[in-house]
């Protein structure tokens, strides 16, 4: 099937972003008199490979896909969230279909149109990022490089300016912000669908608590290649390990997120052999889960027990919260869109 521009220039792409750290972070190559032909060989190979790389981001930033409200949003944008949402909804996806890719290109184009129009909405509501928190964020990356070098050669490979890479990390501070303030704080409940799937669960005999653990992790989304997602995260690790273990310090781009997690031994098998013997408040190492990588911190302990009432409805109402949050989510985007002047310039 010959496939379309835009499915072999996300993956393209894809391998690009996440290799990026990882290759900027390595140590420089010995010598040529050290190597034999053929190391000196692939050494070129690579250079030769990243300059074309590079040299791709750079025609892909010129491409212009959307415009909202004059604002434009360009193919390198538009292919960094495709392989975000790949990464998260279609991670057994392999070769994508001409039909899949063009509906990951539709989830990412709507979710880059919507950060947009939050951004603008964050800024209007008077939301400011903190410069310290920003700051630090640098300061923590340039660390975890190494070297002055090091970090130049991460900031060409993404293609960005130092400069641009803080306005990046502003713009995410805003996102975070505004999202928490119209969409979490604002989410409604149902009170009927929670009590329906209380009786479910009452007669099933299913309102009994695991063993579990509270645990707060990065998680390395799947990659192209599992080698390279590995370092990536080995990266990760060596970096909280520099900062004293502060998770607030690492910049989200997109390989990556931070969450609290519930872990059991019936979800999350490979991380709950993983933790078994670890004390509360110590850090894992690297822990493979399929094509995933986990580091965590043990926050607490929970003994298998029977729930009491109220912790049942709290925990359904938990369990229902991201419908609840993906509802809310809906009813603002659509009303940020309302007003808003969107230009798609994408072939069909």
């Amino acid at each position: 099937m010959k496939r379309s521009k835009h499915s072999v220039m996300a993956i393209f792409l894809g391998a690009v972003l996440l290799a990026a750290p990882v290759m900027a972070s390595m140590s420089a190559p010995a010598p040529a008199a050290s190597m034999s032909s053929e190391q000196a060989a692939g050494v070129g190979l690579e250079k030769q490979e990243r300059e074309i790389n590079r040299r791709k981001a750079a025609e892909a930033r010129k491409e212009i896909v959307a415009r909202v409200n004059g604002a434009e949003i360009t193919m390198y944008d538009l292919l960094g969230m495709m392989n975000r949402v790949a990464g998260a909804f279609y991670r057994d996806v392999q070769e994508p279909s001409e039909a899949l890719t063009r509906e990951i290109r539709q989830q990412a184009l709507d979710r880059l149109i919507f950060e947009e129009l939050a951004v603008k909405e964050a800024e209007k509501q008077g939301i400011k990022p903190k410069a310290e928190r920003t700051r630090e964020v640098i300061a923590s990356l340039r660390s975890s490089y190494g070297s002055e070098e090091g970090f130049a050669g991460y900031l060409a490979d993404i293609g960005l300016t130092e400069e641009q890479l803080r306005e990046r990390i502003d713009r995410g501070q805003l996102l975070e912000g505004i999202t928490g303030r119209e969409v979490y704080q604002k989410q409604a409940s149902d009170p009927e669908a929670v009590e329906k799937l209380y009786r479910e669960y009452k007669e099933a005999g299913k309102l009994r608590k695991a063993e579990n653990y509270q645990i707060k992790e990065i998680l390395v989304m799947a990659g192209q290649d599992e080698q390279a997602t590995r370092a990536t995260a080995e990266r990760l690790q060596t970096q909280l390990s520099g900062n004293k273990h502060d998770f607030s310090k690492l910049v989200l781009d997109g390989t990556f997120i931070v969450r609290r997690l519930q872990v059991n031994k019936d979800k999350h098998p490979a991380i709950f052999a993983a933790m078994q013997g670890m004390e509360i408040g110590e850090f894992s190492g690297v822990v493979q889960d399929g094509a995933t990588f986990h580091i965590f911190e043990v926050l607490a302990r929970d003994p298998a027990r029977d729930l009491t009432e109220e912790e049942a409805r709290t925990m359904l109402e938990d369990r229902l919260a991201p419908a609840f949050q993906e509802k809310r989510r809906a009813e603002w985007m659509g009303d940020l869109r309302r007003d808003a002047k969107v230009e798609i310039l994408l072939d069909k």
